[in-house]
């Protein structure tokens, strides 16, 4: 048995997806929305039984390694590290070695400076650094709170970390250290910043007075990539779920003065537009974002970047106008309601114009005709119908243009063929092969011996199909017959567990006449296989006596089909 088999079978799929998921009891499984695809109805199914969940919209199926892997987006082996560690299971110890990575030893170090340096922040001599952040409007228990703290002993903290066993080369390499007697934000107030899970992984450090730079950020390393960091994002995402929308900031002081005011659903961008990778995970939380970035034209800039990065995303994004605030921080400490500009949020049409509307003289004809024809570049982009005709008549409010005027125009200016993005069918249905279904039956509903009793041919001739062969060993190894039966089981308890959930409502009777006719199903095509074969005999040798009792035998055996269905 495998390891991540060992940790499928002490793992509990339900008790793991209900960390992250608000679970429903449907019958002897449980219900949610997927976590992977946006949707409305609960077609996310958990079984207890079978120890795996399933989504009935986009089929696909999750065993607890493969959906804590793909919940938090981090490695497989890594998955399979913390729940081993959960299940009380013991790792090889090359394990890191197999793996080429020392992620966990960068954890723990990371995690081991945060904790070891927070506390000095506390200590009698550092109380000039405290005070700097109690004169910024924050609280000893929102200081405790995000484990902010000081950078002052550097030397102390490299040997606490090489009596953790940590090399000296390692610690260097970490990016935490410049030295062995100075650490990257010597005298600078730090941010720890954890990813998904909770693991600390980077840090961004202040200065104290005017100097600059006044914030250095970690570099990208093989924990810490910020295109896929979300500041707080860990301890936020509960509150982004219940209140049904997220705010985005620009830095980490923005964050915790909102968090502080009550706005306990406020992340933080790593210094970056949104990116494709930030905006799945939010995706799982919510379906409304709303961008509070700074007041300048670096982050203007990172405001249209970020649109052009949710477009076709299925996710509402409205932009927080506070232009007589340089940032949410400075704005709350104004003592004006924040929630006022909330309600007032600019929706994308609203904010492109705004912008493009100082490169415009909007009074002159042509300059009018120039703006609409450059919003008409990012409608092209949009594929909902829906979502175009919103903004084109928010265009037409805005400029005072007719809705139909501007139809017409935007019809002259839609997207070239060769422009059109390419789309991939969606498959509705899933598609399981029959033999699967057959046997996926026969588990569920002990249905062996009506199977026997209606499949009209030899289990000993069914090796001429070699698709048959799974089915064969299902009801060979229930008879006692077979015991090497090798089968993918995760494919097969998705298919008990999808075949179950269309039986939910059905009683005894229906389910068997479709198990019966499931039969009739394999019974016809092996019928026609045997047809086709004797037909090809027939006409190379029309004469020969036995292949003619072959076939008229195959007729009666067709008949009798009839005759029971």
């Amino acid at each position: 048995m495998s390891i991540s088999q060992e940790i499928d079978n002490k793992i509990s799929i339900v008790d793991l997806a209900g960390r992250y998921l608000t679970l429903k009891k449907a019958w002897v499984n449980y219900k949610a929305l997927c976590p992977f695809h946006n949707e409305k109805t609960a077609s996310f199914v958990v079984s207890p039984a079978k120890n795996i969940a399933y989504c009935f919209s986009c089929h696909t199926g999750w065993w607890p390694v493969k959906f804590l892997s793909e919940i938090e987006k981090i490695p497989y082996w890594e998955a399979v590290q913390k729940l081993a560690w959960e299940a009380w299971i013991e790792l090889k110890t090359d394990f890191y070695k197999e793996n080429k990575e020392n992620r966990w030893d960068l954890y723990e170090m990371h995690k081991t400076v945060a904790e070891s340096y927070h506390s000095e922040l506390f200590k009698e001599e550092n109380s000039i650094k405290l005070k700097y952040l109690l004169d910024r409007w924050l609280s000893i228990e929102t200081i405790k709170n995000f484990k902010l703290w000081y950078s002052w002993d550097p030397r102390s903290l490299f040997y606490k970390l090489t009596e953790k066993w940590f090399s000296e080369k390692d610690i260097i390499e970490s990016w935490i250290f410049v030295s062995a007697f100075k650490d990257k934000f010597y005298s600078r107030i730090v941010f720890p910043i954890s990813n998904f899970t909770g693991n600390v992984v980077g840090f961004t450090w202040r200065v104290l007075d005017s100097s600059l730079p006044k914030y250095l950020n970690s570099p990208t390393t093989k924990i810490f990539d910020k295109s896929s960091i979300l500041y707080w994002l860990n301890l936020a995402k509960s509150e982004i779920s219940k209140k049904w929308f997220v705010i985005i900031v620009e830095w980490q002081m923005d964050t915790i003065s909102l968090h502080q005011y009550g706005f306990t659903n406020t992340i933080a961008i790593s210094w970056t537009a949104l990116t494709e990778e930030q905006i799945k995970l939010l995706k799982r939380l919510t379906k409304k974002i709303y961008l509070s970035l700074d007041n300048d034209n670096a982050w203007i800039n990172a405001t249209f970047a970020s649109l052009d990065a949710t477009i076709n995303e299925d996710i509402d994004v409205k932009i927080i106008n506070f232009w007589e605030a340089k940032d949410p921080d400075e704005y709350l400490k104004s003592w004006k309601d924040f929630w006022e500009i909330i309600k007032n949020a600019m929706s994308p049409i609203s904010f492109y114009l705004r912008e493009w509307i100082k490169k415009y003289d909007i009074a002159s004809i042509q300059w009018k005709k120039s703006l609409i024809k450059d919003v008409f570049q990012f409608l092209k982009r949009i594929n909902s119908r829906i979502e175009i005709d919103i903004h084109i008549k928010e265009i037409s409010n805005l400029l005072g243009v007719s809705v139909n005027v501007l139809y017409e125009e935007f019809k002259n200016t839609k997207l070239k063929t060769s422009e059109k993005q390419d789309t991939i069918p969606f498959e509705n249905k899933a598609q399981f092969d029959i033999y699967e279904e057959i046997t996926a039956y026969l588990g569920l509903y002990n249905f062996f011996d009506l199977f026997l009793e209606k499949f009209e041919y030899n289990l000993d001739n069914i090796k001429a199909w070699e698709s048959l062969l799974i089915l064969k060993n299902a009801i060979l190894h229930k008879e006692g017959l077979f015991e090497d039966w090798m089968v993918d089981v995760d494919r097969l308890k998705t298919i008990e567990l999808f075949i179950e959930e269309s039986n939910i409502n059905l009683n005894k009777e229906t389910i068997t006449k479709k198990f019966l006719d499931l039969i009739l199903k394999l019974n016809k095509r092996l019928f026609e296989e045997e047809k086709a074969k004797l037909d090809e005999q027939m006409k190379n040798d029309p004469k020969n006596s036995n292949i003619l009792k072959e076939y008229m035998d195959l007729i009666q055996k067709w008949k009798k089909m009839w005759i029971w269905k």
